[in-house]
């Protein structure tokens, strides 16, 4: 089992390295803006795309059709050169499957270097834009960083919202303050009749 963690810790320093590398190359030559638009694009395409998704992930296709099919995809997308050649490399390295990993790790260090974090914010209805710009200027003077929300519906929480940033996560859902409730109900009537039990 720690030989199967270490592996995955390994991974994710060599899916960090090509990340932090794309970032760099981008960064010298002036179009790391454009780059992040096209990495949004790619992952937009790998969570919309189901046949994408597939023939990324799919080992049976071998490097050279791999390469040929990421440069028409970078051509009709109209990607930066920087973002044609690093597919280009991914898929000669047989890391093209990893495209999906190293995107988040893409995310995760431009967060890092430019002092931002991402907050994931479970709402039982939709935000309004200008609900959306008070929680992120919230959380920013709570973080002292520069935020970005990522805002998914769910009914079931009834109301409210559960917010997590990094390790921590706020839960002011009223799913959950019912769920409190009904636990401290149910542990005083315990309590009670263990009290007349006593008696």
């Amino acid at each position: 089992m720690a030989k199967s963690s270490s592996a995955s810790g390994a991974g994710n320093i060599v899916l960090g390295r090509y990340a932090a590398a794309l970032i760099d190359v981008a960064a010298k030559v002036g179009v790391l803006e454009a780059v992040q638009k096209d990495m949004a694009s790619l992952e937009a395409s790998l969570l919309n795309s189901a046949e994408f998704l597939s023939f990324v992930e799919s080992p049976v296709h071998g490097a050279i059709r791999q390469k040929a099919a990421v440069q028409e995809v970078a051509k009709a997308a109209r990607f930066q050169q920087v973002t044609s050649n690093f597919l280009c490399v991914l898929a000669g390295n047989r890391r093209l499957y990893s495209l999906k990993s190293i995107i988040s790790a893409f995310h995760r260090e431009i967060a890092k270097r430019m002092g931002q974090v991402d907050a994931f914010v479970k709402a039982a209805h939709p935000l309004t834009a200008e609900q959306e710009k008070n929680l992120a200027q919230m959380l920013a003077t709570k973080t002292g960083k520069t935020v970005r929300l990522f805002v998914e519906v769910d009914q079931e929480l009834l109301g409210g919202m559960i917010i997590t940033v990094g390790s921590q996560m706020i839960d002011d859902s009223v799913k959950s303050k019912l769920s409190r409730m009904k636990n401290s109900m149910i542990s005083n009537s315990n309590q009670n009749a263990s009290l007349k039990e006593v008696g």
